[in-house]
């Protein structure tokens, strides 16, 4: 069956954390999903000095490396069920259909938020054999940006967005925007993924975004546009 876990491909996760006054984003451990079925988390070493960090109540150790047969209850409880009438209706807003959804990928292409908790469930990038790293996200602060409903019903798939610096934003000054066309912007790349596109940029990567799946108003904002990063590592520049 499509949605079986015993038979996977190898793949991470970044359990990131959103500080709660500071709003900063911290990476503070990772979930692997091994090719055996075989779930593991783990925190990072320099997770405790994230701000007021406190463990995750489902893994209170933080030198402990959990195993499980069966994805951690933390993790399938951030994705919807498919027992609940809209799960057709979510599986085609996040461009998946009965026959082709994994709980990874769904859990990848919504990053497992929840409105308890600022934990985001972030997939590592996927790299091809030519290297190039491929990721897909929702598009965060749509229903802040007046007109980008509109023109994110106008969007194709694989449509070039282009990725704009906002150095005066007042919330953080290292926000990317992405636009439909010159100053038409339709939402931000998420700030759990700020580092990961600045380094690359920082490192003179050529890093592009496109349209993976664009919805209409009736779906709900947080997940109205899902982007495709590509990234192709070049050579690092020197001071």
């Amino acid at each position: 069956m499509p949605h079986n876990l015993t038979e996977q491909p190898a793949r991470r996760f970044w359990i990131v954390r959103q500080g709660p006054t500071s709003r900063s984003f911290h990476r503070v451990g990772e979930l692997e999903a091994r090719e055996d079925g075989e779930f593991r988390f783990r925190y990072l070493p320099d997770a405790p000095t994230a701000p007021n960090f406190r463990p995750l109540a489902a893994f209170p150790e933080l030198d402990r490396e959990y195993r499980s047969d069966d994805l951690f209850p933390y993790f399938s409880n951030r994705i919807m069920s498919a027992r609940r009438p809209d799960f057709d209706a979510h599986l085609s807003a996040l461009g998946l259909t009965r026959e082709d959804w994994t709980p990874l990928e769904l859990l990848a292409r919504s990053a497992g938020g929840r409105a308890t908790d600022t934990i985001q469930v972030v997939s590592e990038p996927v790299v091809d054999d030519d290297g190039l790293e491929r990721l897909v996200f929702p598009v965060s602060g749509v229903r802040w940006i007046p007109g980008a409903s509109e023109r994110i019903a106008r969007l194709a798939s694989d449509q070039p967005l282009r990725i704009r610096a906002e150095p005066d934003n007042p919330f953080d000054c290292r926000a990317l925007l992405l636009d439909a066309a010159s100053d038409e912007p339709v939402g931000w790349i998420p700030g759990y993924l700020l580092d990961y596109v600045h380094k690359h940029m920082e490192r003179g990567a050529t890093v592009a975004a496109f349209v993976e799946q664009a919805n209409g108003p009736e779906t709900p904002s947080h997940i109205r546009l899902l982007c495709r990063l590509e990234v192709r590592p070049g050579v690092e520049r020197r001071a």
